[in-house]
């Protein structure tokens, strides 16, 4: 479905830090956010390329539709019940964009993306079983794990190198290890990334099939965290685990928010294998109001968000290129690889870092504090590996994104 043609302007900035009606996390110079960055003060000049949200105005569909439902005046308890128009946009654009035929029965709603996980494992799961995740990833998996005293089992990802025939910073999934945690007693549920963050990876019909086997084999629940799914890059095919493996026991993550800027709507619809497990994750859930803001917007964007859509998938994917082809003429020992899906460049400095002759912790400060980029340290994401490596959240303007490389190549030169 679409709407009237739209050119959107994604190369204007927007003030998300000043404008009183921003509320933004990503740009706050609040003193709680400095400190988890790890830096002393976040200035006017700090560029934030953090935070997985775009700097880029919503599709006007979306905010027509949002001013209308303020035009309506009046924002009493709001329902999902008997909303076929919600049920069938989300069923709709599964179905153009991925040939997927959801069951909106067996759908249930979260506020987020992270309170879904946490939810499935309080609900699934009990203190000291065993929950596989694969780093390097996201760091929230190891914190509904961890802070659940649940106990974290690593498959890690194979990272390879430019040796290999998939070339540099191409992940893979090591299979014999999977399997080896999947069949530990204690292993009772595996969270799944895909299209995976921050390595990039879209898994393959085969690999989610073959991950699909062993947690069937071995009674491992399959939670699926798919909320990047929509923006996978030219070429590349999202296929969906619960698509694949019809057959086994999966909960699937997907939301609007990645895919059309609306994160602040906290709007995560979840789908769930059978009736059971749905009944089982709303018992622990508790009572969610949907917010109508979110109904509305959910609507429009599966509904009449297609031209937008396309047309920041091309802008996400020009980044791509322009910030790779910066890094080869500038800093050309600083490994990165253009994703299969995601809005994420994941970096590994080591090389750069080793002939200068400095640590994780010196790399990190030149690039927060000297050059006040804002990115997201690799420790986060894998803390036994990550020292080197540094995560980079793409879509913003491109004259912001050139200014942040040119910082960064400044106080990383010989």
């Amino acid at each position: 479905m679409s709407s009237q043609h739209v050119a959107y302007d994604f190369g204007r900035p927007i003030d998300r830090r000043h404008d009183a009606r921003s509320y933004s996390q990503k740009w706050s110079c609040a003193e709680s956010l400095a400190k988890r960055l790890g830096v002393k003060e976040i200035t006017d000049n700090h560029i934030a390329l953090f935070t997985a949200d775009m700097d880029l105005r919503c599709a006007q569909p979306i905010l027509d539709a949002l001013h209308a439902t303020v035009d309506h005046g009046i924002f009493g308890y709001s329902t999902l019940d008997g909303c076929s128009a919600y049920t069938d946009a989300i069923r709709g654009w599964f179905a153009r964009h991925d040939r997927w035929d959801v069951d909106c029965d067996l759908m249930s709603l979260s506020a987020g993306t992270v309170k879904a996980l946490d939810v499935c494992v309080r609900a699934f799961t009990k203190p000291g079983d065993g929950i596989i995740i694969q780093r390097p990833v996201y760091p929230p998996f190891m914190h509904v794990v961890e802070d659940n005293d649940r106990m974290i089992l690593n498959n890690q990802l194979i990272r390879h190198t430019a040796k290999d025939p998939e070339g540099d910073l191409y992940y893979s999934i090591d299979f014999d290890n999977l399997e080896e945690l999947a069949a530990r007693p204690e292993a009772k549920m595996f969270i799944l990334c895909n299209p995976h963050n921050p390595v990039g990876r879209v898994w393959s019909v085969e690999e989610l099939e073959r991950m699909a086997q062993i947690c069937m084999k071995h009674d491992v629940l399959i939670v699926a965290d798919e909320i990047h799914g929509d923006l996978v890059c030219e070429g590349i095919t999202m296929h969906h685990m619960a698509q694949v493996a019809p057959e086994a026991r999966v909960i699937t993550c997907t939301a609007v928010n990645k895919t059309f800027n609306l994160a602040g709507l906290a709007a995560t619809n979840v789908f769930f294998s059978n009736a059971q497990d749905k009944a089982c994750f709303e018992k622990i859930r508790g009572f969610v109001e949907p917010n109508p803001f979110a109904i509305s917007a959910v609507i429009a964007a599966y509904n009449e968000g297609d031209d937008w859509y396309e047309q920041v998938k091309a802008y996400i994917e020009a980044n791509f290129d322009t910030v790779i082809a910066y890094f080869a003429d500038h800093l050309p020992d600083v490994g990165v690889r253009r994703p299969e899906g995601t809005y994420i460049l994941w970096f590994d400095f080591e090389a750069r870092c080793r002939k200068l002759g400095i640590d994780g912790t010196e790399l990190h400060r030149r690039i927060y504090d000297e050059a006040q980029v804002l990115l997201q340290d690799g420790s986060n994401f894998d803390p036994d590996g990550g020292e080197f490596f540094q995560r980079m959240c793409v879509p913003t303007p491109r004259t912001m994104l050139l200014d942040a490389c040119e910082r960064i190549a400044r106080v990383l030169a010989e």
